[in-house]
């Protein structure tokens, strides 16, 4: 059975097709790419419906894509980590690149953060800049200075960079993962959450693993009107260090339910 070297993992909790259909398209790019450079199974694109979002509206919105695409649905609202789990259950590919459904690949970093994971195999991680756009797709930020230099990230540094500094050092979307990594962390945390998802998932991983860093565009961050990043008082919601600091000590994003 042919197995994809990358299954992209999206979560679809807003009817937000008309951004999803710019997401795809990134997505066939990338794919294009990668087949141009002889690889014969790219991608795969595993989507999973959380709360509005309808499957048939996703098929019909991507219409006929040059890419693999599986649509699953949770059996009830969970929220972004939960549904990217979900995901997660059908991807048999060894990579893993997380895409929210309103943002969109840059494929010529991508595949340097693929490239870089595929040589080094002692690194379970890559990462790269990541540019905001605004809803039209328009350039508004190039993001922040460069957390490290090219090259080789020891285990610790990024939750190190956010407790000295307050910003991750990278948006956790611009990056490829080893899907064996991102399972034996325990995924994404499985209660809803109003954000960090990303941020206690990467803390645990870039904490047991050491990753890459590229000086390179991997992936463009939409901001609109409904953007968490909109959300009143978003500065000021809880990311819960405490809760990630005994993730980060356990190992995984698994904790034991208190009693």
């Amino acid at each position: 059975m042919r197995v994809p070297l990358v299954g992209v993992v999206t979560a679809l909790g807003r009817c937000e097709y008309n951004l999803l259909a710019e997401a795809g398209s990134s997505v066939a790019d990338l794919n294009a790419m990668l087949a141009a450079d002889g690889v014969d199974y790219p991608l795969e694109w595993v989507i999973c419906c959380d709360g509005d979002a309808s499957p048939a509206a996703v098929r019909h919105t991507l219409g006929e894509l040059t890419v693999r695409v599986t649509v699953v649905t949770t059996p009830r609202r969970s929220g972004p980590g939960p549904a990217r789990n979900r995901a997660l259950m059908e991807v048999s590919a060894p990579y893993v690149i997380t895409l929210d459904s309103d943002d969109r690949l840059v494929p010529c970093g991508m595949r340097l953060l693929l490239a870089a994971l595929r040589n080094d195999t002692a690194a379970a991680w890559s990462a790269g800049r990541c540019y905001h756009v605004d809803a039209a797709g328009a350039l508004r930020w190039v993001g922040p200075s460069d957390p490290w230099p090219p090259g080789r990230v020891a285990p610790g540094a990024f939750w190190a960079h956010k407790r000295r500094v307050g910003g991750l050092p990278f948006l956790c979307t611009a990056t490829v993962a080893r899907t064996a990594a991102i399972r034996a962390c325990g995924g994404w945390p499985r209660g809803q959450r109003l954000r960090a998802e990303d941020t206690a998932l990467w803390a645990v991983l870039t904490s047991r693993f050491s990753g890459i860093w590229i000086a390179e565009h991997a992936y463009d961050y939409r901001r609109h009107s409904g953007s968490l990043t909109h959300t009143p008082g978003f500065r000021k919601l809880d990311e819960q260090h405490q809760e990630i600091e005994a993730m980060i000590a356990a190992g995984t994003t698994v904790l034991p339910r208190r009693t």
